[in-house]
């Protein structure tokens, strides 16, 4: 990870050399005036991996050192900045087994969500005390990735063939606040976490064949990420059977 100021002539965020790429989401969500932050990772394939390149197995974020468990043998735990720990080894047949790490991303938010299959959240964010609402989280992938496989349309036994129109959400980054309608009982309202536990019970109960988004699904204002914002609502899309089209 590598944090650079605009006050300090000395901090830069240049990415370093040409095998590195970086997740090209500033940490902050542009919240802090003078300070940025992205996370660069090195990719290599495997016939191009070095005697001394080690392969990524796990990534945890966290103040406590995860290492001294038993069994691990060459692996190690290397401290990054921000509370990072990988978990490399220098076994080069690593490489070969499905649960190397072979991408990592960045969402936002307590209820960061990755519906990408292979692809999970780290629990606990980035240590930045960037906020809860936008605080970064690490996703990442394992083994290699499969392109997934399309659904075909197709009229039910029924000879029917059922429409859901989903408009005007307006999702956050973040759990949202909501404007309007507020608990009964007075506590905080989640407006976001409403909305797609909403969404979740039309898709139950109408059981549509295809689910049409025709706009104003992001909220401009307040979704700083729209990846995570999308990542939320697909992974409720992806509990159902349905086709999803964006008109």
């Amino acid at each position: 990870m590598k944090r650079c100021s605009s006050v300090n002539f000395f901090s830069s965020c240049k990415v370093e050399g040409e095998s590195w790429h970086r997740i090209e989401k500033d940490l902050y969500l542009g919240s802090s005036y003078f300070s940025s932050a992205y996370v660069d990772v090195q990719r290599k394939k495997e016939e191009e991996l070095k005697p001394d390149d080690k392969v990524i197995l796990d990534i945890v974020v966290g103040r406590l050192d995860p290492s001294g468990k038993k069994g691990e043998g060459d692996e190690r735990w290397d401290a990054k900045p921000e509370g990072i720990w990988v978990k490399s080894s220098a076994k080069r047949h690593a490489s070969d087994e499905k649960t190397v790490v072979t991408d990592v991303d960045v969402l936002f938010g307590p209820d960061a969500v990755d519906p990408r299959e292979g692809w999970e959240v780290k629990d606990t964010g980035l240590l930045l005390g960037s906020g809860e609402a936008h605080q970064p989280r690490l996703s990442i992938r394992r083994g290699s990735h499969s392109a997934p496989t399309k659904p075909v349309l197709h009229i039910g036994e029924n000879g029917k063939f059922k429409i859901l129109q989903v408009a005007d959400l307006h999702l956050s980054t973040g759990v949202g606040d909501c404007r309007d309608a507020m608990p009964a009982d007075g506590s905080k309202c989640e407006a976001d976490t409403r909305t797609l536990e909403f969404i979740g019970k039309m898709l139950d109960e109408e059981k549509p064949d295809l689910v049409v988004l025709s706009g104003d699904q992001v909220n401009g204002d307040t979704a700083k990420d729209a990846q995570t914002v999308w990542s939320q609502f697909l992974l409720v899309m992806t509990a159902f059977d349905c086709m999803v089209g964006n008109f």
